[in-house]
C-alpha cells in the first residue's frame, strides 16, 4: 500500500492556513509522553458501554510525517454510512475536476419564424444533481432571450444519458415518499423532491392552508386534514401517491391553530415529467406561450442545438454533497462518472467500477472493500477506518483538488450536520469533517489541527451501537476534543561540542 506522503510550500489560501508546514518526526514515546496520554484518553472514551460490542474502527494519522498517533481495529470491514461520500467526492472531483459543469440542452430541428419555433422543443439532461427552481426559472428567460415568444409543438424530455433505473439496487426495495429517498435521473429538479407548506385554518374543522412549491400541474392536493381548535393536538400526515404522469401530495390527520406554519419534503416518482411540466409553467410565465403537451422521448441524432445551460462548479455542488449529507446528489455524481469514464447510459454499476479501480489505486485489494452506493444508504457497504484516512491523505496529497474537497466538509459547530457540534470549544473550526449516520451505526471522518498546528486525518466508524445518536455524537465529540488538546514535547536540542579555537601551527 502507499504510504508517501508529499511536503508543500505553503500558498496563501486563507481557508487552508492551518494545512501549510511541516513537522518534525514524533519522539520516541513513554508512559508519560503526550502521545501515550493521547491514547489511554481515547481508550478510556472507547470504553464506554455504548460500545460494548467493540464493533469499532478508529485511526489517528499525521500529515506531516504519517505517524499513526493512535490505531484500533483500524483494518476492520464496518457499516461507513455517510462517510462513503468521501470516497464518491474525491473520485468526482479526481474523475470530472472542481471546474466541472453539467449542461442541460435545449434542441430543435424545427424553423424559428417571426420568434415563432414551428415544432418540439427538446430539453436533454446530462445529470445535473443541483438543478433548482431558481435556475429553471434562468433557463426559461434564456429561452426568451433566444429571442423565441412561442412553441408550437411540444416539450420533450429527454433523459436518456442515465439509465431508467430509478433507486440503487442494494437498497430497501420499498421506497417511501422521503427526501432522502428520491428517484435518480438524467433530467431532475430540485433533488427531485416538493415542498409542502401546511398552515393551520382560521376556521376551526376547516382544511389547514397548503401551498406547494413549486405549484404546477405535475402536482395534484388531496388536502383532507382538519384544524383544531387551540391546546388540542393531532396527528398531520403528509404524503405522497404516485399517478399517471402526475404525483399526488395528501394532508391528512389534524394541526391545531396554535402550531406554527411547518414545512414537509417529500419526494416525486417521475423526474423527467415532474422537471418538464415546471419548465413548461416557466417558459408560459416568462413570455412564451406553449401549445403542446411535456412528453418523454429520446432525442434523435443530429438534432440542432439551440442554447445550453450550465450548472455551477462541481466544486460548490460538492458542499451539498458533504455539508449537508445529500443522497440524491452523490448517486447523481456516481451515475454521471460512469457514463463519462465507460460510456452512457450512465448507470450505478459503472461508476462504481470507477469508484474501486481507486480504491484499488490505493493499494487495496478486492477483499478490503465493499461499495454499493455512492451515498452510504445502503447496509452493504464496507470500508476501513485504514482506508478512509489513506483517501483523505491522498486527498491532501493533490493541490489540484484537495482545496475544493476541504471546503466541501462541515466545519465543526458551524455548519452542515455538525453546527450543533463543539460549538463551545474555541478551536472547534479547527475541525473539517464527514458525518455517517444509519441505525445502530455512526461515523465521523475529516482532518483537523492539533494545538500545535500538527494536522491529522482521522476517522473513526462505529456499528452495532447501544445507545442514542446523541450519546454516540458525545463520545466521538469527547474523542475530537482530546485531538484538539494533543501537542508534542518539545524537541531537545542537542548541546554542540565545545569548539577548540587554538591551533597547532606555531607563530
Amino acid at each position: 500500500m502507499r504510504n508517501t506522503l508529499h511536503r508543500f510550500i505553503s500558498i496563501p489560501v486563507l481557508s487552508l492556513l492551518f494545512f501549510f508546514g511541516v513537522h518534525s518526526p514524533a519522539v520516541s514515546q513513554t508512559s508519560a509522553s503526550p502521545e501515550a496520554k493521547f491514547q489511554n484518553a481515547l481508550d478510556r472514551i472507547l470504553s464506554n458501554r455504548c460500545l460494548s460490542q467493540k464493533n469499532f474502527s478508529v485511526k489517528f494519522v499525521s500529515l506531516a510525517n504519517e505517524e499513526v498517533l493512535y490505531s484500533v481495529r483500524s483494518d476492520a470491514l464496518l457499516i461507513p454510512a455517510s462517510n462513503m461520500k468521501l470516497i464518491t467526492s474525491a473520485v468526482a472531483l479526481k474523475t470530472l475536476g472542481p471546474d466541472y459543469r453539467f449542461m442541460t440542452g435545449l434542441y430543435s430541428s424545427a424553423r424559428i419564424q417571426d420568434e415563432v419555433l414551428e415544432g418540439d422543443l427538446y430539453v436533454k439532461g446530462y445529470g445535473d444533481p443541483k438543478l433548482v427552481t431558481e435556475q429553471l426559472w434562468l433557463m426559461a428567460q434564456q429561452v426568451r432571450n433566444l429571442p423565441l415568444k412561442k412553441i408550437t409543438g411540444d416539450i420533450l424530455v429527454d433523459d436518456s444519458f442515465f439509465d431508467d433505473i430509478r433507486r440503487v439496487e442494494s437498497w430497501k426495495k420499498r421506497a417511501g415518499s422521503e427526501a432522502y429517498n428520491a428517484p435518480l435521473g438524467a433530467l431532475s429538479l430540485n433533488f427531485n423532491t416538493v415542498g409542502v407548506h401546511v398552515a393551520p385554518s382560521p376556521k376551526v374543522n376547516a382544511a389547514p392552508i397548503v401551498v406547494i412549491e413549486p405549484s404546477v400541474d405535475y402536482i395534484h392536493l388531496d388536502n383532507r386534514a382538519t384544524t383544531l381548535p387551540p391546546g388540542k393536538r393531532g396527528r398531520l400526515i403528509v404524503n405522497r401517491l404516485p399517478g399517471d404522469r402526475f404525483d399526488r401530495i395528501t394532508v391528512t390527520g389534524q394541526i391545531s391553530q396554535d402550531q406554527a406554519r411547518s414545512l414537509h419534503y417529500v419526494n416525486i416518482t417521475q423526474p423527467s415529467y415532474y422537471m418538464g411540466s415546471t419548465f413548461k409553467d416557466f417558459l408560459i410565465r416568462a413570455g412564451v406561450e406553449v401549445d403542446g403537451d411535456v412528453r418523454r422521448d429520446a432525442m434523435p441524432n443530429h438534432v440542432p442545438l439551440l442554447t445550453e445551460f450550465y450548472s455551477e462548479p462541481l466544486a460548490l455542488s460538492l458542499r451539498g454533497v458533504n455539508k449537508f449529507s445529500n443522497n440524491f446528489m452523490a448517486e447523481q455524481l456516481v451515475k454521471t462518472i460512469g457514463g463519462l469514464k465507460e460510456g452512457p447510459p450512465g448507470t450505478t454499476s459503472k461508476g462504481l467500477n470507477v469508484i474501486e479501480g481507486y480504491l484499488r489505486s490505493l493499494g487495496y485489494g478486492q477483499e478490503q472493500f465493499k461499495v454499493h452506493d455512492g451515498s452510504g444508504l445502503t447496509r452493504r457497504n464496507r470500508l476501513s477506518a485504514d482506508l478512509l484516512v489513506s483517501v483523505l491523505r491522498d486527498m491532501f496529497q493533490d493541490w489540484s483538488v484537495f482545496p475544493e474537497f476541504f471546503g466541501s466538509l462541515a466545519v465543526m459547530g458551524v455548519d452542515g450536520s455538525v453546527e450543533d457540534r463543539l460549538k463551545r470549544v474555541p478551536e472547534s473550526q479547527k475541525v473539517r469533517v464527514k458525518t455517517g449516520t444509519l441505525n445502530f451505526t455512526s461515523s465521523l471522518s475529516g482532518y483537523l489541527q492539533s494545538a500545535d498546528g500538527e494536522r491529522f486525518a482521522f476517522s473513526i466508524l462505529m456499528n452495532d451501537l447501544k445507545c442514542s445518536n446523541g450519546r454516540v455524537k458525545r463520545i466521538q465529540n469527547a474523542m475530537i476534543k482530546e485531538a484538539l488538546k494533543f501537542h508534542r514535547a518539545p524537541r531537545q536540542e542537542a548541546t554542540a561540542p565545545a569548539v577548540d579555537s587554538s591551533t597547532d601551527e606555531q607563530p
